[in-house]
């Protein structure tokens, strides 16, 4: 008899561990989710609220379309 029931205590056991390794899992993966979303809606953010300078001077590419300086800036 006492075989048996060291038997059902380490499947009870090895059935809990599993069940909390899928419940952290899951919790890692959602955290890991919401602060990559966080990281892109912040740099489309930042990139949105940067001053936009007018464009100083330019010059032609090889293909002869103008480049304007300095880069990101808005032409006229």
């Amino acid at each position: 008899m006492p075989i048996a029931i060291e038997k059902r205590a380490r499947i009870r056991h090895l059935v809990g561990a599993s069940c909390a390794a899928a419940v952290l899992a899951g919790a890692v993966g959602v955290a890991g989710a919401q602060a990559a979303s966080q990281a892109a809606e912040g740099a489309t953010q930042s990139s949105r609220m940067a001053p936009s300078e007018d464009c100083t001077s330019y010059h032609n590419d090889s293909d002869g379309n103008p480049v304007w300086e300095p880069p990101g800036c808005t032409p006229p």
